[in-house]
């Protein structure tokens, strides 16, 4: 074997070294909360764990159902998953080589003889180990694809937990909405039985009329009818918040309104801002690699055959031939436009349609937040007026109760005053949900999870 050719055989194989000294290198330059290392899988239950550790628990109940709903949660357990196999990717980051080494070989025989009929027992034997290399900034780009993409999935994650706290916070309402009307139905019913029983002894002593009986014992049937819907409905929304939570019933105390925070930290912007982030390393990927992955290989072969003597001057004998070969093959693809516009393109479509998402979030974002205070003001106001036209009921019942019983107003219009009052009851109730459901509704809007 000539020198030059091993010499040529370990410059080529060192071409692949000083990638990943400069791979290296740069993680040290790196800052150490930028480090991401093969051998340790970053895991969401445990980066969620740690925020979770970092920031007060707020919300009451809700902040442990929430725990429990996301755990159950499908989409939640899939975007885990995702976050386990772009993980995975470090491996092939980490690697000094893209792709797979290959090793191949051959062996020919050829025992017939050549066209002069003097070689005989021709054999060569041939084996070739090799890999593909890095292109230069190949693999950081490509690091930075799998970093870029872990942080894509993990703010997804932040996005799906927030949309998981809205699904609660609407169960928890109608389940709360639900337990005031059944309370409301309950009082109806205790005023209806009290009225009904004092009916009954003012028709026994003369003082009423039948059809005064029967006004009241309608009333209690309407009464108890409602209050057995009222309670359908609340073992229904009960049900259907245990079916999210896995369990857990919608009782406990609530949340108040939450500070505003900086809009671009809401869960809504940072999702569609990471996915543009990944784009954009995803298209420094696509200028760093305008060719396939180049193959080194090195290879050995070994030939040998029978021949005749040629020399005339000697008699005829047979004589033995072996060669043996040491060489380095290298494959470098070329650029062409053909492969590479197609690639830019669809790299450049994805960051603009990526940038188109994160604007119109934004916009959502802002309109949901402005939209959640008006609501909230104005289901405020509507509580107090709410509360004041109970007020008022309540005082006229009470009046119009005293003169029933002192002759001075029918039963008719005792129970017309009695059906006002129960509307003041059910408005006021359900004023009262508004306000807490529009309170939930604007930590919502502005991104704060329970």
């Amino acid at each position: 074997m000539r020198p030059s050719a091993v010499l040529a055989a370990f410059s080529l194989f060192a071409f692949a070294l000083p990638l990943e000294t400069d791979v290296r290198a740069q993680e040290q330059e790196e800052p150490a909360e930028t480090q991401i290392k093969a051998s340790v899988r970053p895991s969401p239950k445990k980066s969620r764990a740690r925020r979770a550790s970092a920031k007060p628990q707020r919300g009451g109940a809700l902040a442990q159902h929430l725990d429990l709903a996301v755990a159950i949660d499908a989409p939640s357990r899939s975007l885990e998953a995702q976050f386990r196999a772009t993980s995975a990717r470090y491996a092939t980051a980490n690697s000094i080589t893209p792709g797979s080494p290959y090793f191949g070989g051959l062996q020919r025989n050829n025992v017939s003889s050549n066209v002069t009929g003097n070689m005989r027992n021709y054999n060569e034997t041939e084996f070739e180990v090799g890999m593909p290399l890095w292109l230069p900034g190949q693999r950081d780009a490509f690091e930075a694809t799998v970093t870029t993409g872990l942080h894509e999935v993990d703010e997804r994650l932040a996005l799906r937990r927030l949309e998981v706290a809205g699904a609660l916070r609407d169960a928890w309402w109608s389940a709360q909405r639900a337990d005031r009307e059944a309370a409301v139905a309950r009082n109806r019913v205790a005023t209806a039985r009290d009225i009904g029983a004092d009916m009954t002894r003012r028709v026994e002593l003369g003082d009423a009329s039948q059809t005064d009986a029967l006004l009241a014992k309608n009333e209690t049937l309407a009464a108890e009818t409602e209050l057995a819907q009222a309670e359908g409905a609340v073992k229904v929304a009960r049900v259907n918040y245990m079916a999210l939570t896995g369990g857990a019933p919608p009782d406990g105390s609530l949340e108040s309104v939450r500070p505003a925070i900086n809009i671009e930290e809401h869960p809504a912007l940072r999702a569609p801002r990471a996915v543009l982030v990944r784009a954009e390393a995803q298209a420094r990927l696509v200028d760093a690699t305008p060719i396939d992955s180049p193959e080194i290989g090195v290879f050995g072969r070994r030939e040998y055959n029978d021949q005749y003597s040629t020399d005339i001057s000697q008699p005829l004998t047979n004589q033995r031939t072996d060669s043996t070969t040491v060489g380095v093959r290298l494959r470098i693809p070329l650029p062409t436009a053909g492969r590479n516009e197609p690639r830019i393109a669809a790299a450049h479509a994805e960051m603009d349609r990526a940038l188109a998402e994160y604007e119109r979030a934004k916009r959502i974002v802002v309109a949901e937040i402005k939209a959640a205070r008006d609501n909230l003001a104005a289901a405020q106001r509507a509580a107090k007026l709410a509360d004041s036209r109970l007020g008022v009921a309540n005082d006229q019942f009470e009046l119009s109760l005293k003169a029933f019983k002192l002759g001075e107003l029918s039963a008719f219009d005792l129970y017309r005053v009695r059906q006002l009052q129960l509307d003041a009851q059910r408005m006021q109730a359900s004023a009262a949900i508004n306000v807490g459901a529009a309170i939930s509704r604007l930590n919502q809007a502005q991104g704060c999870a329970p």
